[in-house]
């Protein structure tokens, strides 16, 4: 009899697979999956086994049963959420590319998320809060230039900031977001290549809160994270192709742009 951490591993492994023959277009929108004997030959598991890897893709929205039919391809644009993102990537990351795109996308979902949180954390914020925010921010010089324990602070700062406006929905999507960054390495270094100017950008906005004026830092926010994000993809496209200068041409990884393929149509 199998352990139960082998049976939990073999399910997420056929999930993964047939999720990859969907987000990478294999397997298109309307699609009927093959009836359970023959699907569960093919992965080469148990129909049990297929049974509960069929119940993960169902419940991140790219499947739904068919009463009598068996299991229909969903187009994951109108019923996934937004924990796919960290497939796509992570798919584009195992096949070579860095998908930009896709971290572009993400920085400016923060983005929009941040500038709004901001003009909350202005108005609710305790002063305890607000000191809380500002000895972290000082805490994050010290790992600068150690790129785990940076992210780890960033994110920790983010906690701060969105448990200091004061809305569980904002913190229920905060988290969501940190997973995304904290789970899949690939997404690290959009956060890592900028970190000075990150710090510089916290120092900035922290004044503002601690000033009170939730429409002066709104303003702020709009004009100075739009930017930063730039640079940080711009970062990341230059040290993305020197790695691909660098490789042997019979090693070289495709390029940024082959990961469209696993990025959202």
């Amino acid at each position: 009899m199998s352990q139960p951490n082998q049976k939990t591993s073999a399910t997420h492994d056929a999930a993964d697979r047939l999720r990859r023959s969907i987000l990478g277009g294999e397997l298109a929108p309307g699609t009927m999956l093959p009836g359970e004997r023959e699907l569960s030959e093919q992965l080469g598991i148990s129909r049990l086994t297929l049974r509960a890897a069929l119940a993960e893709l169902q419940a991140q929205g790219l499947i739904a049963k068919v009463h009598g039919a068996g299991n229909r391809v969903l187009d994951y644009r109108e019923s996934g959420g937004v924990e796919l993102v960290a497939h796509l990537a992570r798919h584009a990351i195992e096949g070579g590319t860095v998908p930009l795109r896709l971290l572009g996308e993400l920085l400016e979902l923060r983005r929009m998320v941040a500038v709004e949180l901001l003009g909350l954390v202005a108005e609710r914020a305790t002063p305890e809060e607000l000191r809380g925010l500002r000895a972290h921010r000082r805490a994050m010089e010290e790992v600068l230039d150690e790129p785990q324990a940076f992210v780890a602070a960033d994110l920790q700062f983010a906690r701060l900031l969105v448990r200091a406006g004061h809305n569980l929905m904002l913190e229920l999507l905060g988290n969501t977001l940190a997973r995304l960054v904290s789970e899949h390495p690939g997404f690290e270094a959009a956060f890592t290549v900028n970190a000075r100017a990150t710090l510089l950008v916290y120092d900035r906005l922290l004044d503002l809160l601690e000033e009170r004026d939730p429409a002066k830092i709104r303003e702020l926010a709009k004009r100075v994270l739009e930017p930063l994000d730039r640079r940080t993809l711009d970062r990341l496209a230059e040290a993305t192709a020197l790695a691909a200068d660098a490789r042997r041409p019979s090693e070289r990884a495709p390029a940024i742009g082959d990961a469209e393929a696993l990025e959202p149509r």
